[in-house]
């Protein structure tokens, strides 16, 4: 008989997390999961959540029909309701799997237990709890997005050794290094949320530029109040490529009517930013990253809306004054609002630090 110690359990459990983090940014609305099945002390298989939340990790791992008298270790509870796809307890009830190691509890009130309750009237045995502290972090967004209607917000703020992020010239700001990093981010994040003075300043495209990742781009979110966004941008014409929505209170219908031929979805909605968040929470997001200038990120924290900072800051100087929002998020400023930093080092020229609440 195959035993399993506790030690045995997190080594496994630790296996199916690192492979949970290859859909992280790719899986919403749900979860990025991570699935293995061991057999004999070996692991047989391996599945993590597919991008657009499907097929789940679980059926990706249990492709072969029968996996008799294995242990299968999930980050996150089976599903046990009919949603998009059929319950995961069933396959696993068919593969005749005899133990489940779980992480966490998946907080769905459609769920929440129910998949664990079903396992044991099958005589499965269960185990609960494996690593949980580190799964939950890996899965922060999505309990927010349950519990709390808000989303995990991570920011990337690039500033000057003399707190500039405003360059009006038009030179980066940062190193190559530093820009490689933070454009891997977004592959990493469901949406970017930025602003349309940032739009219409820069005129970004806001996609993944890595080699083989172009499409794990997230979805793109404009703040603009006042419908100010431009035909002529590229964030216009690559719509129809990578979704697009515009957040506005300005009901301009034949402009909006031109937007839509673009494949741009507009989105009506007040200035205030809880209830914007609470808006992506509901469209179904887990992981927003913020990609704006000083003024949108200062209401951010001002908000209390930001849970994670990518803090990268140059070694060179901007000979520009600088303006009240970009004072306010001085080093010293971020360490009063009582972020932890989780993480220093040098990346190309520059420093890049990583905050977290």
């Amino acid at each position: 008989m195959e035993r399993f110690s506790s030690e045995r359990d997190r080594y496994f459990m630790k296996n199916a997390l690192n492979i949970s983090l290859r859909g992280i940014g790719n899986t919403f609305p749900n979860p990025s999961v991570g699935v293995v099945i061991v057999k004999n002390n070996q692991i047989v298989s391996r599945g993590w959540t597919q991008p657009g939340g499907k097929p789940h990790a679980e059926v990706v791992a249990l492709k072969k029909k029968s996996f008799f008298g294995a242990t299968l270790y999930t980050t996150l509870e089976p599903c046990s309701h009919y949603g998009n796809t059929p319950p995961c307890v069933n396959q696993i009830i068919k593969s005749r799997i005899k133990r489940v190691v779980i992480g966490l509890k998946d907080p769905n009130p459609l769920i929440n237990g129910n998949g664990i309750t079903k396992l044991k009237s099958k005589k499965i045995k269960i185990t609960l709890g494996i690593l949980k502290d580190e799964i939950k972090k890996t899965h922060l967004g999505f309990f927010n997005k349950i519990k709390k209607k808000k989303p995990f917000v991570s920011t990337k703020i690039a500033i000057s050794r003399n707190g500039k992020m405003i360059n009006n010239n038009n030179s980066w700001i940062t190193s190559e290094d530093s820009r490689s990093y933070g454009n891997f981010l977004r592959a990493k994040h469901d949406v970017i949320v930025t602003g349309i003075e940032t739009v219409l300043k820069d005129n970004p495209t806001l996609n993944c530029r890595h080699y083989g990742m172009q499409k794990f781009s997230p979805v793109r979110i404009i703040l603009d109040s006042k419908l100010r966004i431009k035909e002529n941008l590229k964030i216009i014409k690559t719509a129809k490529k990578i979704k697009t929505y515009i957040f506005t209170n300005f009901n301009n219908e034949k402009k909006i009517r031109r937007l839509k031929k673009y494949g741009i979805s507009v989105k009506f909605h007040n200035n205030n930013l809880k209830n914007i968040i609470n808006e992506i929470a509901n469209m179904g997001f887990n992981n927003v990253l913020l990609e704006a200038g000083p003024n949108l990120n200062y209401f951010f924290l001002k908000d209390k809306l930001i849970d994670k900072i990518y803090y990268f800051k140059s070694k060179n100087d901007i000979k520009i004054e600088k303006i009240f929002s970009e004072k306010q998020l001085s080093l010293k400023n971020i360490s009063k609002l009582k972020f932890k930093n989780l993480y220093f080092n040098n990346i190309g020229n520059d420093t890049l630090r990583i905050f977290e609440k």
